[in-house]
């Protein structure tokens, strides 16, 4: 992305990387190493099986490691914090991700206390990939890349509350 800087969002880009805190960007220790996470979860990992009626499976687990929970939810979250995944698809994931125990969001109430960091982290990651993709391409960015450009726009600076821990 640094190599881009012809391309007129790498300020803004930039300028959300940098405001979140030392720990989402790997400056710092992760604020937990002891959760079991998947490591590259998206919608196309989860699969009903037998198909097509029977429970959610996980699949791909080869990225399995431990970590803080929220960031297997950091893609989901961000696409629809980005306005690329719709509201009722969000609400019916998180309410079954809840449903099964899962452990990067509280049970019940606002799960973004917990999702803010990993969302805005993947969006910033994303938006630049999508940036130096365009550039090398010598093409304009597509309609979701530059969604995920103007959602780093918008983002301002880290929630104080988020930018040294993690709300537990």
């Amino acid at each position: 992305l640094r190599d881009a800087t012809s391309h007129p969002a790498v300020a803004d880009v930039l300028h959300a990387w940098s405001a979140l805190p030392a720990w989402a960007r790997a400056e710092a220790p992760m604020p937990d190493t002891t959760t079991l996470c998947h490591g590259d979860l998206h919608l196309g990992q989860l699969v009903r099986h037998p198909a097509p009626d029977g429970p959610w499976r996980l699949i791909d687990v080869d990225d399995l490691g431990v970590g803080v929970p929220a960031w297997d939810l950091a893609r989901p979250a961000a696409w629809y914090a980005c306005g690329l995944l719709s509201p009722e698809d969000w609400a019916r994931f998180l309410a079954a991700y809840r449903a099964a125990g899962g452990p990067a969001v509280p049970a019940d109430g606002d799960p973004w206390p917990a999702l803010d960091i990993p969302a805005r982290a993947l969006t910033v990651q994303t938006a630049a990939r999508a940036i130096a993709k365009a550039v090398a391409a010598d093409r304009p960015l597509d309609e979701v890349e530059q969604a995920v450009v103007d959602a780093c726009g918008r983002m301002g600076s880290t929630p104080p509350q988020l930018a040294h821990g993690f709300p537990k």
